[in-house]
């Protein structure tokens, strides 16, 4: 199997809003593991752009930096789609940040990318389901699963050059092969790697929509509509980042209040017709209809 590894750096954590200023890309033989094709660029953005005093001062990456060594992210979009083609995906938490900031750049010099299709390996995601409720006993505190530590907990040793995309990507494809030497390729399969959305309000588990982040992050649509309907409709009606992918998901299960006249293509749809009814959880869960921050692990 071809597998390309991706990361990215960036100005910020917003992937609807910041910039991709560094994107790596690793492809690799997963039968033998060797590298087969590599791509690295410093992206300058277009228009203007900020990187804040404490983004450089975890990537070092400056503006002066990007304005003499950078490329357009449209000059090299075309090499990008070359470079991944038949290819599935591995990164680490890109599932949550780096896949969608990358939509979210190629849709504003008004490109897009081929998300369906694929699968996206997450060794973030993976990596946690392993290391659920476990425990360190010199610390008594649960593991860590940011890139560092996992990358130590398999070698013995942290990496060297993280926060460097590339170096970060060559420390992913390590870690992923670990575990699926460890644990096995069907081990490494999980439904939500077929789909998440651009703003990562949804996350797919079989025929079903389940809510990925806020207050009532893993109820299903379905349920929600018994729990909290309301919070349904803040989510497609004034949550400011909501993305239309998500509204003509949701929509329908609110009478068909989207605006849209064409859906959005998801991120990665490997998975049945999307409008099946939702199973429903437990119902067990109640959260106050808020949203919590993004899930995002630092490197």
């Amino acid at each position: 199997m071809k597998l390309v590894c991706f990361d990215t750096e960036t100005t910020g954590l917003d992937v609807q809003k910041d910039h991709i200023i560094q994107l790596s890309l690793v492809k690799v033989d997963t039968d033998s593991w060797e590298q087969i094709d590599s791509r690295d660029w410093y992206i300058l953005p277009e228009g203007e752009f900020v990187i804040p005093a404490e983004a450089e001062a975890v990537h070092h990456i400056s503006k002066s930096f990007l304005q003499e060594n950078g490329v357009s992210l449209r000059s090299i979009y075309e090499e990008l789609l070359a470079f991944t083609e038949g290819c599935e995906m591995l990164s680490y938490n890109g599932n949550g940040y780096d896949a969608p900031i990358l939509y979210y750049n190629l849709k504003r010099i008004g490109k897009t990318f081929p998300f369906e299709g694929r699968t996206w390996y997450d060794a973030l995601l993976l990596e946690r389901q392993k290391m659920e409720g476990q425990v360190d006993p010199a610390t008594g505190e649960r593991y860590h699963c940011n890139l560092t530590a996992t990358y130590t907990r398999y070698y013995g040793h942290p990496f060297e050059g993280a926060h460097n995309s590339f170096d970060d990507v060559l420390a992913t494809i390590e870690v992923f092969k670990a575990q699926v030497a460890a644990n096995g390729w069907q081990w490494a399969q999980r439904d939500d790697f077929g789909f998440i959305s651009y703003d990562r309000w949804l996350v797919k588990r079989g025929n079903y929509y389940y809510l990925n982040q806020g207050g009532h992050k893993g109820e299903s649509i379905e349920s929600m509509l018994r729990i909290d309907r309301s919070y349904l409709e803040w989510i497609i009606d004034k949550c400011k980042w909501t993305d239309q992918q998500t509204k003509d998901i949701i929509s329908p299960y609110l009478g068909g209040r989207s605006n849209s006249k064409k859906q959005s293509t998801p991120i990665a749809q490997n998975t049945q017709e999307k409008n099946a009814p939702l199973k429903s959880s437990d119902g067990k869960r109640r959260c106050k209809p808020t949203i919590s921050g993004a899930d995002l692990t630092l490197f």
